[in-house]
């Protein structure tokens, strides 16, 4: 796994370090300070010039996301559009795909484990308005962590908001709104999303002993 450790906080001001200090700790912050704001808009340069590079620009497309986020592992592929708040708030292990349409509001970490598979349209908020209309107009969020385990597969138009950890393993289905913690093994359903039942043995289809034959043969 590739880290960033430049320190993109290096240039807030006094002020500006207080309210990312604030965010990332998962206290209520000023989402609308210009320091905030700032930057917001360098991570969307980013993820717009990711999105606009060729399928064939393997290199181009790995450079940019090693300088936009926290950390990456071997073998992630991102479909365009993608889209995020901070970026360098977001780590992703190996092997990990993401596809068309995602957003990630990473104003506190998001982390994605390994062979992670996330379908079309999925948005992981981490972070939250005031319910107060006054606070809210101020600029008041609160953010919260966002983990998604190993082998953790989300299906379309799944969201998953802050606070929540999918456990190893786990399946999401379609359309789901995840407002709780997930167990490891686990099929998911519904809004909210509800545990509908694990994973077993009776859900294997024979496709690896059939691959590992076909390979034998050869």
């Amino acid at each position: 796994m590739t880290q960033n450790t430049y320190d993109v906080t290096a240039d807030l001001t006094p002020e500006g370090r207080v309210e990312w200090d604030l965010m990332v700790a998962g206290e209520v912050y000023q989402d609308s300070h210009p320091e905030i704001e700032r930057k917001r808009v360098e991570a969307k340069k980013l993820f717009r010039a990711y999105n606009a590079l060729d399928y064939d620009q393997e290199a181009e497309r790995r450079a940019i996301m090693e300088q936009l986020f926290a950390a990456v592992g071997d073998d992630v592929f991102i479909e365009p559009n993608f889209r995020c708040e901070m970026g360098r708030n977001i780590s992703i292990g190996s092997h990990a795909y993401i596809n068309f349409d995602c957003v990630m509001l990473d104003n506190a970490p998001i982390t994605i484990g390994d062979y992670v598979w996330i379908a079309p349209m999925v948005g992981l908020f981490a972070t939250n308005h005031a319910l107060d209309f006054e606070e809210r107009k101020n600029g008041a969020c609160q953010a919260k962590p966002i983990v998604l385990e190993d082998g953790v597969w989300l299906g379309g138009h799944v969201t998953v908001l802050g606070g929540v950890t999918i456990g190893r393993g786990a399946v999401i289905g379609a359309g789901s709104v995840v407002t709780h913690d997930i167990p490891a093994g686990m099929i998911a359903v519904g809004n909210p999303a509800r545990v509908l039942r694990p994973i077993t043995e009776a859900d294997k289809t024979g496709f690896c002993e059939r691959i590992a034959a076909r390979d034998a043969a050869r």
